[in-house]
């Protein structure tokens, strides 16, 4: 059953917020905001507002996720809460409430830990954080599962409102540029010291970025009774592992097909209705043509795909959340960006990424990929002027 998209912020290296973000998607140009790693790679960074700096109180991963937090309650007119015990709070992350704060378990080891850096390490967990902030009493979850982190959090908000459990999830993803994780993908020869380039013959390697993404998820009853029925959904979701390895997915993308042909099937959808599809598109050698063979299985050359990395970077546990929100501007708008960069054809993936262009679209999919075979597919669907109301 699909729920109703009321609200949406978005933090990313390509925007300060949802506008800005889909203005910098177009064009080849880098992010305004981009510096080097400790290794020497390039990474994307947010342009998080002075106003969300909680210098050093909180992590930077809790700052993203309230600037983005903010523009989604904005946009859902949700910033009076009548009743909070129907309200949850399903937030994906990678670094965000351990890998980044490594002083404090620095210390815990030295038996040196004082009460200031205890509650700064409890307020790193972006769900409980959020929970707290809003004084709500509905069910809360943090979800750590690589970078498919922000996709899984919308999916299991979709599975409370379908179940009856809330009438309102705040779903999303954040995460932040920390040494931990560059390190990781620093050692696993994945990282680019150039701007990456999705699909392309010549890519060798992914861009780290930083960001947030909130969606206010409702009920279609609690939508029609706020009257914030804004015409998008989400529509379908669903998960499938590959079982093959720690970090590489299947080289043919079968995990990433199930989840797709299941995501279909959740939302009741044929190939043919899907009309365009937001990859995961990382731009190292193995995600793309993993995604690759899985969409010309699925759609042949009937679906566009395209990556929105080459301007956001991998943003993680946040990636599959800052992707929905894309895709769903990109639905209200009837327009794709393209994949940014892409100029040569890889031989072993069969058809080429679209371009930018103008569609006419209802559903569209957005995939994401992660460590340990993990895959997720989101189905997002737009319906102009539903009931004649407008978010």
């Amino acid at each position: 059953m699909s729920v109703c998209i009321t609200g949406m912020g978005c933090l990313s290296p390509a925007g300060i917020n949802c506008a800005v973000t889909w203005n910098g998607l177009q064009g080849d140009d880098a992010p305004e905001l981009t510096g080097l790693s400790e290794t020497g790679q390039i990474v994307f960074m947010a342009p998080l507002s002075p106003a969300y700096d909680s210098n050093g109180r909180l992590h930077r991963s809790v700052d993203l996720l309230t600037q983005a937090l903010d523009e989604a309650l904005a946009d859902a007119d949700l910033n009076v809460i009548s009743d909070s015990s129907r309200i949850g709070v399903c937030i994906g992350t990678t670094s965000a409430s351990f890998l980044n704060d490594m002083d404090f378990h620095r210390k815990l080891r030295e038996h040196l830990v004082d009460e200031k850096s205890l509650k700064r390490f409890f307020s790193g967990n972006p769900a409980e954080y959020v929970k707290k902030r809003l004084a709500l009493g509905g069910p809360a979850m943090t979800v750590i599962n690589a970078c498919a982190s922000g996709a899984d959090a919308i999916g299991i908000a979709m599975s409370w409102l379908n179940a009856g459990i809330c009438d309102i999830v705040i779903a999303g993803g954040a995460d932040e540029i920390h040494s931990v994780s560059g390190a990781g993908f620093y050692s696993l020869g994945v990282t680019s010291q150039h701007l990456c380039r999705p699909f392309d013959r010549d890519r060798d390697g992914l861009n780290l970025g930083e960001g947030a993404a909130v969606l206010v998820l409702e009920t279609t009853e609690s939508a029609v009774r706020r009257k914030r029925d804004s015409g998008l959904y989400v529509a379908g979701y669903a998960a499938a592992g590959d079982a093959r390895h720690i970090t590489q997915p299947d080289p043919d993308g079968c995990g990433i097909e199930r989840a797709i042909r299941n995501a279909l099937n959740c939302a009741g959808l044929k190939t043919e209705d899907i009309g365009f599809i937001n990859a995961h598109g990382t731009g190292t050698i193995h995600n793309d043509l993993a995604e690759g063979h899985a969409f010309a299985r699925i759609f042949a050359d009937k679906s566009p795909y395209f990556s929105t990395k080459g301007k956001t970077g991998h943003t993680l546990g946040a990636a599959g959340a800052i992707e929905a929100v894309i895709t769903a501007i990109m639905l209200r708008k009837q327009q794709i960006p393209g994949s940014c960069r892409y100029q040569h054809q890889d031989p072993d993936i069969p058809f080429r990424p679209a371009a930018a262009m103008k569609i006419t679209a209802e559903y569209a999919l957005s995939t994401s990929l992660a460590f340990g075979g993990c895959n997720s597919a989101l189905i997002l669907k737009y319906e102009p002027n539903p009931g004649g109301t407008k978010l």
